[in-house]
């Protein structure tokens, strides 16, 4: 896209600039002597433009990114350091993208005759267009809505240039608020739907049956917990024929199935169904499916902290976004392992989840001798969220850059959409057309082409974003993949704010055209 809106801006100045360019040659100036001009300047303005790009980009963009990761990591202060071989490359790219559209430019020009190139271009001719066959719908199209009609098919190269820089605006802004969307889903789901209760109780090792008793006896007798369930939940590693995780994989062995329901909500991410557990295999998460490159029916091997092995099949997916789980029943750990398993911590659901009964709670559950720590799910996701904030920054950067592309790309061809037809307006304003009739006549266009553009980049905007997610995305996380329909509207609704910003601006230029241009011969 940007090198679609450096071609826009390189072809205008050559077009601008073409009876200087055919008188040039007719003096017998090679084509290389007349092109250098218009490839230096390309050349210049895009190396200045690179290094503030590359300065930008190697500074705001790395603290945005960083600001973000602090959400799930404490990371020292960044240290800014040059890599020459990435800046080489950013920099070479806009040079030859800009100075690549100069020289094409150029020599498309050039091409033509000297005499040719010293007359004004001759507009291009009229065509048939596809709404004339629809004959009912085309003749109750007024005169200057037909006139629309053709000229948005009679000029293909400025029509694709328009649609496809106003898509790739409209897909950027999307990407944007896409992320922001897959980001939030990962504490909103996690916590709110598939985890809902309040607190997480760790437990000493080894405890023993009377400090299970005395820490039941206080859960039972609070007002405060409306109910509680003991489970093991122990690290493990897990591995496949290809791959094999050891970090943030944990082995959750349910006694109580039912009751298991009420505090973690196994489900499919596609349909919501619900996912069950069996006696024969293990329900794993589905980034960890991912990351082990395996699926429904095959067979992983778990070992645990003991350094024992097992195998065992995958029955089923389920929907999880922060760390990595394997769910099994109880009869199914004895089967594999041999043994029972050992009960580790406490999923507890309060009354009202509040802060002052979280703490309460605590305070009660602290003192006790088998009791390790007490953590409110709620300040987890609080703390999350808080660290979010750095991902609108990430927003607000893409969709200045989003606007800019967009304000670029409809200026320079709204600039050459009316230097080329110059005589033409002029001539309209001769036979009447007042101010605003002619504003638009050019205006209409332009809202056919963001209307066109807008459908390709929420088309695009979609397929953008989730190649996104899926490539900045880290093992112990896996973001939403959702763009929520908000985030479409407040996509198109930018885009076309910009636009109308363009042609507010372009006002000014129509109003100048002076009516004695169409009385001027070619010649």
């Amino acid at each position: 896209v940007a090198a679609l809106a450096c071609l826009t801006t390189m072809t205008r100045m050559v077009e601008d600039q073409r009876t200087q360019i055919g008188s040039l040659k007719a003096l017998g100036f090679s084509r290389w002597a007349i092109s250098k001009k218009y490839i230096g300047y390309a050349f210049w303005a895009s190396l200045l433009g690179g290094l503030i790009g590359l300065a930008v980009g190697c500074t705001l963009i790395p603290a945005v990114i960083a600001n973000a990761f602090n959400i799930m990591y404490n990371i020292p202060a960044l240290q800014f350091k040059v890599q020459p071989v990435v800046c080489v490359l950013a920099v070479l790219a806009a040079v030859v993208c800009t100075t690549g559209a100069g020289l094409w430019a150029c020599l498309s020009t050039l091409m033509d005759t000297p005499a040719n190139l010293m007359r004004p271009k001759s507009p291009k001719p009229g065509k048939r267009v596809f709404l004339e066959r629809i004959k009912p719908l085309w003749r109750r199209l007024s005169f200057t809505w037909k006139v629309t009609m053709r000229n948005l098919f009679r000029y293909q190269r400025r029509f694709w240039m328009t649609v496809i820089g106003i898509g790739g605006c409209t897909a950027l802004i999307i990407t944007g608020f896409g992320i922001r969307n897959s980001l939030y889903d990962v504490f909103d789901k996690q916590y709110d739907e598939i985890t809902p209760y309040s607190a997480q109780v760790s437990l000493m090792d080894n405890i023993t049956e009377d400090e299970l008793t005395e820490i039941a006896a206080v859960l039972d007798g609070s007002e405060l917990v409306s109910q509680w369930m003991s489970v093991s939940n122990q690290p493990v590693t897990a591995e496949s024929d290809s791959r094999s995780l050891d970090s943030n994989v944990y082995l959750f062995t349910v006694a109580d199935e039912e009751r298991f329901s009420d505090f973690v909500h196994l489900r499919h991410r596609q349909d919501n169904a619900e996912v069950s557990l069996s006696q024969d295999g293990a329900v794993i998460t589905e980034k960890l499916a991912d990351m082990l490159d395996v699926g429904v029916g095959d067979t992983i091997t778990l070992v645990d902290g003991d350094n024992r092995r097992a195998e065992v099949t995958i029955t089923d997916l389920a929907e999880n976004y922060v760390f990595h789980y394997v769910y099994i029943t109880e009869e199914c750990y004895e089967s594999l392992f041999g043994q029972t398993s050992e009960i580790n911590s406490l999923m507890v659901t309060y009354t009202e989840d509040t802060e002052e009964n979280s703490d309460t709670v605590a305070e009660q559950l602290i003192p006790l001798s088998g009791v390790s720590s007490v953590s409110r799910i709620e300040s987890t996701k609080n703390t999350f969220i808080e660290g979010m904030k750095g991902v609108d920054y990430a927003v607000v950067v893409i969709t200045v850059s989003a606007a800019a592309l967009a304000f670029v790309v409809l200026f320079n061809l709204t600039n050459i959409n009316i230097t080329e037809r110059m005589r033409e307006l002029a001539t309209l304003k001769v036979l009447g057309f007042y101010t605003g009739e002619l504003n638009a006549y050019i205006y209409r266009e332009n809202i056919f082409l963001t209307i066109f553009g807008i459908l390709l980049g929420l088309v695009l905007g979609k397929f953008l974003h989730q190649w996104l997610i899926i490539t900045v995305e880290i093992d112990m996380v896996m973001f939403g993949r959702a763009v929520y329909w908000p985030s479409y509207v407040y996509s198109a609704v930018l885009t076309i704010l910009f636009g109308m910003l363009v042609n507010l601006v372009m006002h000014h230029k129509l109003k100048k055209i002076s009516m004695v241009e169409s009385m001027k011969a070619p010649e």
